[in-house]
């Protein structure tokens, strides 16, 4: 490529922040590749981008590209929102902002909104059973647990036994049983225990 058709192609801009905690996310490669493309078009656009283009460029079918996108919507990767052009028309568009906000999600632990004993110690526990620190999005996911699905201190930590004894050392399995649990209506560790002697006839 000559230099002058090199320099018109321009540039996108992609934090380093997002490839140090790739691993950290729950992003699949293909959904990473999508991402970054949808963050290249968002740095160069004012709306969302024409899926057939888009299809061709990732080489994804439009009905996989359109799941890819639906998932990266549900694992808060990015968020499709509308807005007003300069002549009042609305816009769609994918704001792409949620997912570097996750990755620089600042790790003091003294941001948890519920700081008491028992949520410190919560962090420090499954830190302790996971044999290493957490990372700012397995962080923010715990604030989430307390904060907005109000998951108690000791249903995550009977959760985090689970895991172990499981020997599967995620939080995203952590997750998947906290919900389990809630759609059975087992909100205490007693409910939990009386659920399973129910199931080993006892």
């Amino acid at each position: 490529m000559e230099l002058n058709a090199y320099l018109r192609a321009g540039s996108t801009s992609v934090s380093n922040a997002l490839f140090a905690h790739f691993a950290d996310t729950d992003l699949t490669h293909q959904e990473f590749v999508v991402y970054l493309f949808l963050l290249e078009w968002d740095q160069r656009h004012t709306a969302a981008p024409d899926l057939a283009a888009l299809s061709q460029a990732t080489k994804l079918a439009p009905q996989a590209l359109f799941t890819v996108i639906q998932s990266l919507i549900t694992k808060q990767a990015i968020q499709l929102v509308s807005t007003k052009d300069a002549s009042g028309r609305t816009v769609d568009r994918y704001d792409v902002t949620p997912l570097l906000t996750q990755v620089l999600a600042p790790v003091e632990q003294t941001a948890l909104p519920q700081a008491d004993t028992a949520g410190k110690a919560t962090f420090s526990q499954i830190e302790v059973e996971f044999g290493r620190p957490l990372s700012p999005i397995e962080q923010q996911t715990i604030r989430d647990w307390l904060a907005v699905d109000h998951y108690a201190p000791e249903m995550i930590q009977l959760a985090l036994r689970e895991a172990v004894l499981n020997r599967v050392y995620s939080l995203r399995y952590m997750d998947r049983i906290l919900i389990d649990w809630e759609k059975r209506h087992l909100t205490t560790p007693a409910a939990v225990q009386a659920e399973k002697n129910r199931h080993l006839g006892l």
